[in-house]
């Protein structure tokens, strides 16, 4: 197996169980949820931010069952690969820094961004790799 298929079945699985954990915190234990945000005091903008924070949840476990499909021929699906080390670079890493630029606890998010940085640096040497 390639360094392509068993990224995309890693990242993939991540996905899901980081969706399928967001899920659970958003509607069965909600109040952790909002141990995390600086703004957990005022009601409208966690709710406001906790319903964003689902649409991320979707896309993130949509993007980890297609990894996983498309994992069992990964040779054909390298754009796969590009789109999510793309996401990860600026959605991921670029978010973190600038939710940190905007006063957002970094204990909380160094440790995201150097994931994110991981997911995408992996994922670019993977494919100049086997291209």
């Amino acid at each position: 197996m390639t360094r392509i298929t068993w990224w995309l079945r890693i990242v993939g699985l991540f996905y899901l169980v980081l969706a399928l954990t967001s899920l659970r915190v958003l509607f069965f234990d909600p109040q952790m949820f909002g141990t995390m945000n600086p703004f957990a005091g005022n009601a409208i903008a966690l709710k406001a931010f906790s319903d964003a924070w689902l649409i991320f949840v979707l896309e993130m476990g949509v993007l980890g069952i297609i990894m996983l499909y498309y994992a069992r021929d990964s040779s054909h699906n390298k754009i796969l690969v590009l789109t999510v080390s793309i996401l990860e670079l600026i959605r991921g890493a670029g978010g973190d820094l600038l939710w940190m630029l905007r006063g957002w606890p970094t204990t909380n998010y160094i440790p995201f961004l150097i994931l994110h940085l991981i997911i995408a640096g992996t994922g670019f040497l993977f494919l100049r790799q086997e291209s």
